[in-house]
């Protein structure tokens, strides 16, 4: 009992100084937490807001094979959309086509009867349809009536058209297009001919399509028609002439009405509405049997699935959404919370750089959406389902780490499996995406890298998919189908990464290895002008990138970086390149009549000089380190040493020069990446002022100098430990020595090179 107190004040000790705990509670200190939590809960409210169109997912989609019977929830009408389309085109087949009288089709049958005796009177040959239906007693009849009856001819002739307009609006005489009769007479339907009374007034009337006539004369009714007009031409014609002002009739006339394409659609459409629905609508009860087990669901029993669906939705009460809509949400906030702790321990910059927790949940929030979109439509959800969480995955592992983009992808994968309404089995195939694609992408070289990536995830989740299909037992059409989306969304994800790799380093604002490699190449425009401007500081910075690289990758170190880091770290020098001992070729030394303080500034210069023509040139920022830190805050001996001497010999009662006023600004290397740089710099400058470099002179040179920066305390920030620092050591060693080898002298050039001849070498 006495004791009781003493443990617990132990135990709550020792969860104070947890390292995460207490990582935890500092963090809350500070103000930067609070815009990250106003982040955490916009993210919330968006991420809830997503979900809340789960509610329109509908039980399984077109295809999808189901294993037990899908019941009905609740009793509901169905009106199937495709019997309805069959009744309305029934319809729509049975209803009359609309005919327009043709105009003036008598006042010129009139013009071309009056004009028959002028024509038959000429020396001219007679025109064939004159001279198909007149013969020689006939043409002679008229030439007499020409000359003696012409008044009586026209009134013959008036009088028998007058007929003819009172048997066609009697619906005695309707001649139509043989074409359009022939598909009349195919189908059961009723003629209507627009008829006009008057300009402004018509009216529909029905006729009899078998009492219609062709304009051919061939037709199986041409005879009647024949007759027709005989009956007619002879109550107004001397008989020799009625036969053959009947055939002329005929041949004249032509059709006398015409198919109206808008008055037919305004028919056809009014007898689609007006045709009756009831025999397409059926009724199901509550548990009938909507799709039977062991079957796929068509694209029909989808459209019954939606149908009982919304039935259902609209039975729901308010509490019951709500209590949905509340639990839904409790998911959210849940994976929210994990979310936000997991960033905090595993990013805690996030916490700090708000634009990236942003863009994280931007990302997480548009990957959500897109999914919801998929489950909300008909397309495959193996496909458009999973591909936004595989992207999630590649697109974290690129710009972070693979522990922390397999956690936050997890994660949505969760989410995404939720509000889809899927079961276990969806997440594993996507946990089996997401696994390959992190470990995989440790490191994107090469544009083939992510094509690679994405065909390993697309084997990986096919893998998956066909294990899941094999355990419940589907269809093997089914399985190869499913391995087939999932295959098509790991191959999508590699393409599409590749292709928007750009706007992601922009967005996150990372710098990846293809870009560093780019950046690497000599042709680039900065690289070039530190070739020709300053072709001394080119050549060490070329030697400074080996020895960085090659050291790099003896402590596991981004070598790659290194390289690229080496490469522009004294571009600063481009704009006073005479006055660096390396470019000046003719010997002569600019500093010698200056004064230290003044070679001071030109020797700091070329740090802030260096970091302005990087921005002026848009490198990343990832290289902006190397530029200011490499050479720390190191003290420059050279001017230092100088004006000590002077100092002490101008007057002894002058302060020491202090030696903080002759240090480079700094600041000190705060990577791995960076002291490495720093190291090889000063190694390669030191090395190359030896007169005779041998492998103990080399190995004692590189110690010292990091021995020298260790004392001086330049690798606090830099996360470098003691072991190493000696590999390190060990491995500048090396590469200077096959930098720096020996060669032996030819004896055509021993006295140019001021070397011993060689001996001659005899062959054996």
């Amino acid at each position: 009992m006495f004791g009781l107190p003493k443990y617990r004040a132990r135990r709550e000790q020792a969860a104070t100084n947890h390292p995460a705990q207490a990582h935890i509670r500092q963090a809350f200190r500070t103000a930067e937490v609070w815009i990250s939590l106003a982040i955490v809960l916009v993210f919330f409210a968006l991420a809830t807001a997503i979900t809340t169109l789960r509610e329109h997912v509908v039980r399984c989609r077109p295809d999808e094979y189901v294993h037990q019977d899908l019941l009905s929830r609740v009793s509901f009408s169905y009106t199937n959309p495709e019997r309805v389309s069959e009744i309305r085109q029934a319809a729509r087949d049975a209803a009359p086509r609309v005919y327009r009288a043709k105009t003036g089709l008598f006042d010129r049958l009139e013009r071309r009867l009056l004009a028959l005796p002028d024509d038959v009177a000429g020396n001219t040959p007679l025109p064939k349809e004159i001279a198909d239906h007149l013969d020689s007693g006939s043409i002679t009849l008229l030439k007499s009536i020409r000359r003696t009856n012409a008044d009586d001819y026209k009134k013959w002739t008036r009088d028998y058209v007058a007929k003819l307009r009172e048997a066609s609006t009697q619906l005695k005489l309707t001649i139509l297009p043989n074409e359009e009769r022939e598909k009349e007479l195919q189908t059961p339907s009723r003629l209507a001919v627009k008829i006009h009374k008057t300009p402004d007034d018509s009216e529909s009337v029905r006729a009899d399509v078998a009492r219609t006539f062709s304009d051919k004369p061939t037709d199986t009714k041409g005879p009647e028609l024949l007759a027709l007009l005989n009956a007619i031409v002879e109550q107004s014609f001397l008989s020799p002439l009625s036969a053959n002002i009947a055939g002329f009739t005929l041949t004249t006339l032509g059709p006398t009405h015409s198919l109206d394409q808008e008055l037919t659609a305004a028919e056809q459409n009014q007898a689609a509405l007006a045709a009756s629905i009831d025999s397409a609508t059926r009724q199901f009860p509550e548990k009938a049997v909507l799709v039977s087990r062991d079957t796929c669901v068509t694209q029909s029993a989808w459209k019954l699935l939606v149908e009982e669906h919304q039935a259902y939705l609209a039975t729901l009460s308010l509490s019951q959404r709500i209590q949905s809509s509340g639990g839904m949400a409790v998911i959210v906030a849940l994976i929210s919370a994990v979310l936000a702790v997991y960033i905090v321990l595993y990013k805690p910059r996030a916490v700090r750089k708000h634009a990236r927790a942003a863009a994280i949940a931007a990302l997480f929030l548009a990957m959500l959406l897109v999914a919801q979109l998929a489950a909300v439509g008909t397309g495959p959800l193996l496909l458009f389902g999973t591909a936004p969480t595989i992207l999630v995955a590649m697109i974290l592992a690129i710009v972070y780490d693979q522990r922390f983009a397999l956690g936050v992808a997890t994660l949505h994968g969760i989410l995404v499996t939720a509000t889809v309404d899927q079961p276990i089995g969806f997440l594993l195939i996507i946990f089996a995406g997401i696994a390959t694609s992190c470990f995989l992408l440790n490191d994107v070289r090469t544009r083939s890298k992510l094509l690679e990536v994405g065909g390993a995830t697309a084997l990986a989740m096919m893998l998956a998919a066909a294990a899941l299909g094999g355990l419940q037992m589907d269809p093997l059409p089914l399985v190869g189908r499913n391995c087939l989306y999932t295959g098509a969304a790991g191959l999508a994800v590699g393409f599409i990464v590749l292709g928007i790799l750009p706007f992601i380093e922009k967005a996150f604002r990372i710098t990846t290895s293809m870009t560093l490699l780019e950046l690497a190449d000599a042709s680039q425009p900065l690289l070039r002008r530190l070739a020709i401007e300053a072709p001394g500081t080119y050549s060490h910075s070329l030697q400074v990138a080996t020895l960085a690289e090659a050291t790099a990758e003896a402590i596991d170190a981004n070598s790659l970086l290194c390289r690229v880091g080496a490469c522009y770290h004294d571009i600063g020098k481009i704009n006073k390149a005479d006055y660096f001992c390396e470019n000046q070729i003719d010997g002569q030394n600019r500093h010698l009549n200056l004064t230290p303080d003044v070679s001071l500034n030109i020797i700091l210069a070329h740090v802030r000089d260096g970091v302005e023509i990087a921005r002026e040139y848009h490198l990343p920022n990832i290289l902006f380190p190397f530029i200011q830190a490499h050479h720390g805050t190191t003290l420059v001996e050279c001017f230092y040493q100088q004006a000590c001497s002077q100092r002490t010999a101008s007057s002894t009662t002058q302060p020491p020069v202090d030696e903080k006023q002759y240090r480079y600004p700094g600041p000190k290397p705060r990577t791995r990446e960076a002291a490495i740089v720093m190291i090889a710099d000063a190694v390669e400058s030191a090395a190359r002022s030896m007169l005779k470099p041998d492998p103990d002179r080399i190995e004692s040179l590189v110690h010292d100098l990091i021995m020298m920066r260790l004392e001086d305390r330049q690798f606090d920030d830099s996360e470098l430990n003691f072991q190493q620092l000696q590999i390190i050591s060990s491995c500048l060693a090396r590469t200077l020595l096959s930098l720096y080898h020996g060669r032996l002298a030819y004896p055509s050039t021993a006295a140019t090179t001021h070397s011993p001849a060689t001996a001659e070498v005899k062959s054996a």
